[in-house]
């Protein structure tokens, strides 16, 4: 033991660097960092986010995934959905551009890093930085080990590649269906039609999911509430366009039930930063609807109506600013 001791003084490095304490205890206050500003992202605290991201990275500036949380607080800035987002884009874009690239520079196969970075340059019409990161992508997915591991797999492993497999392909199907809905001219009608076409498929795979696959794939129970309560109250928005009352009526019903439900699991489920959805304001989902959907002018169709009424008040007396978890 004495020799031991004498160590750090020959090397002049302290004891708790020879043991590793200082790495440990690096990683540990790292995960904490990581936990936080994911906790103030799911809170649409936006800005203490960004500030606390950035002293994580300054301390530990080789961490990606911090400087990754970092990138996407600034890109949630400057998302559409947060207030005063034109403002954070003259304010924060050579962050995002400086953070994005050097990232991608030092990590070539964070995939998530460079979609993230590609879409925000695609936002902003810088398309030919946006082609410059799509030519770094993956040309193609059908030949790929994840397609044909069922070839060679067996038992349980065949099993969950199948199904992971089904989760992933059948999200980026919906991915594209629900692009080409919302930006190609189509008429009212048939966007109902491939609206509510990925909602089944969604529908449909969500029985393979285990506990496991369902927070690492789609964000838990969660998210896919707060996905269908918007997908809901946007297909209602297309029925009081097509002049169809009581579609609309059922979907507004739908939408303030998800609301409802996603409130009650995102209050359970940020504490330790999981279930991590970055929020773009720190109004809850039930506010959003009611004040930034439900106010519309195309709702003027139902909006004398009883059940519209109940889904309108029921939004609003549940409608309060996200917490910090304590």
């Amino acid at each position: 033991m004495k020799s031991f001791l004498t160590w750090p003084f020959f090397f002049k490095v302290t004891v708790d660097e020879l043991l590793g304490v200082d790495a440990i205890l690096g990683e540990e206050k790292a995960k904490h960092y990581l936990r936080d500003i994911r906790n103030l992202l799911n809170a649409g605290d936006i800005y203490k986010a960004i500030e606390l991201a950035r002293t994580a990275v300054k301390e530990y500036s080789m961490n990606h995934l911090l400087q990754y949380h970092l990138l996407q607080a600034l890109c949630t800035a400057c998302s559409e959905d947060t207030p005063g987002y034109e403002e954070n884009i003259q304010k924060y874009k050579t962050e995002v551009m400086t953070i994005g690239e050097r990232i991608i520079d030092n990590y070539l196969n964070e995939w998530d890093i460079k979609v993230l970075l590609l879409r925000q340059y695609a936002k902003w019409g810088m398309r030919d930085e946006a082609k410059r990161i799509l030519n770094t992508l993956p040309g193609e997915v059908w030949n790929t080990r994840e397609a044909w591991a069922g070839y060679v797999l067996e038992g349980e492993e065949w099993k969950k590649n199948q199904q992971t497999s089904i989760i992933r392909f059948a999200t980026l199907l919906c991915h594209f269906i629900n692009q080409y809905s919302s930006e190609a001219s189509l008429d009212i009608a048939k966007k109902i039609y491939w609206v509510k076409a990925a909602m089944e498929i969604e529908d449909l795979i969500y029985p393979i999911y285990d506990e496991g696959a369902r927070d690492l794939m789609a964000g838990g129970d969660s998210s896919r509430h707060l996905d269908n309560a918007f997908k809901c109250m946007y297909l209602a928005e297309l029925y009081c366009e097509a002049g169809d009352t009581q579609s609309a009526l059922e979907y507004v019903e739908k939408s303030t039930a998800e609301a409802k439900y996603h409130l009650e699991m995102m209050d359970k489920t940020t504490k330790d930063g999981a279930n991590y959805y970055p929020w773009p304001t720190k109004r809850n989902l039930s506010w959003i609807l009611w004040e930034d959907y439900l106010l519309k002018q195309q709702f003027d169709l139902i909006r004398n109506d009883a059940r519209f009424i109940q889904c309108f008040n029921t939004l609003k007396s549940n409608s309060r600013e996200l917490k910090q978890p304590r």
